[in-house]
């Protein structure tokens, strides 16, 4: 957890994601464009052709982004459950792009599992990033600890 999780602000976050996700848009609609069968297409295709993957995109990261930083200055706390609320709402925009309420119902549920369990489990760096030797060790212990070993 972070200190002051609870005063991040959602707007400036959902709209710096938003601005990362068109442009990761942007690159995704480039290689569309660039392996899309030639009929005749003019260089803006990236954006009348395949716009919407731009469109999409940057919905998806500032939902993302926004729901993530709401959810911790509501609940006052920045865990995984915020990344996993935060998933469920980018995964029902992923289900409404197919218009269809089971991809929008199976998207939220996948999205919220992935993120929520890569945010537990402490992102790229891993939760033992940072700690001693001894530290380490004792978080391991306590993996495999059962709760009358943790009481004692």
């Amino acid at each position: 957890m972070t200190a002051g999780a609870e005063k991040r602000d959602w707007k400036a976050a959902a709209v710096t994601y938003t601005l990362g996700g068109a442009g990761v848009g942007l690159f995704v609609s480039a290689f569309q464009t660039a392996y899309a069968p030639r009929k005749g297409g003019t260089g803006l295709d990236v954006l009348t052709k395949y716009g919407g993957t731009i469109g999409f995109m940057a919905a998806m990261g500032g939902i993302f982004a926004g729901v993530d930083a709401a959810a911790a200055q509501i609940r006052g706390k920045d865990d995984y459950l915020n990344s996993a609320a935060a998933g469920c709402a980018a995964g029902l925009i992923a289900g409404i792009r197919k218009r269809s309420i089971p991809a929008a119902v199976g998207s939220c549920a996948f999205i919220a599992t992935t993120m929520g369990t890569y945010d537990y489990s402490g992102g790229f760096e891993g939760k033992m990033h940072g700690m001693t030797r001894t530290q380490r060790e004792e978080h391991r212990a306590g993996l495999f600890a059962s709760q009358k070993d943790l009481e004692k």
